[in-house]
């Protein structure tokens, strides 16, 4: 309604400049004021659309992450149980009362606790690369959320400097109409 009766104004307003082919330079110093403040509330607009995709973005990162961390806690239970089951009867062939059978567990189970270090190498190296990439989604969900703080306490200002200046250029406005009837 307040934007009608604005435009409604403004168009009245226009109709008797252009009737009287006189432009009060006051009038014209706050409609620009008024347009200057429409743009720096779109500038507000932008920087809450940008807050809200950083966080978005972030929820995203940090939600993918902890899909890849639950995938690596079965891979590491599949890894140990591997490594359990194939280790267990070797140490029963190492318990062998024949040297030589004895010689051969010791050799494999060295192979299955070197196979074992190696796939614990690797997934350790994945788990820190998901914990990484979790701690930074939060990060950034952080960081969209300052932002968000601040677009929205700087769109409230933008707004009423807006209000403020809309009703001075209707002031104004009336102001030039009555003077023009006396």
């Amino acid at each position: 309604m307040k934007k009608l009766l604005f435009s409604l104004a403004i168009a009245t307003f226009f109709v008797n400049v252009l009737l009287a082919q006189e432009v009060d330079p006051k009038i014209v110093r706050l409609m620009d004021k008024v347009e200057a403040a429409k743009d720096k509330v779109s500038d507000a607009d932008a920087r809450l659309f940008s807050a809200d995709s950083l966080m978005a973005d972030g929820e995203k990162i940090k939600k993918d992450a902890e899909a890849t961390l639950k995938e690596l806690a079965q891979e590491k239970k599949d890894i140990e149980r591997d490594y359990f089951n194939a280790k267990k009867p070797l140490e029963r062939q190492l318990r062998s009362r024949d040297p030589e059978e004895a010689k051969e567990a010791k050799s494999q189970i060295r192979e299955v606790e070197t196979d074992y270090k190696l796939k614990d190498k690797e997934w350790n190296s994945k788990y820190r690369e998901a914990l990484r990439d979790y701690n930074s989604g939060g990060r950034q969900i952080d960081k969209g959320k300052g932002y968000l703080k601040k677009a929205k306490d700087k769109k409230k200002d933008t707004e009423g400097r807006l209000k403020i200046a809309e009703k001075a250029l209707l002031d104004a406005q009336t102001k030039l109409e009555q003077e023009a009837k006396n």
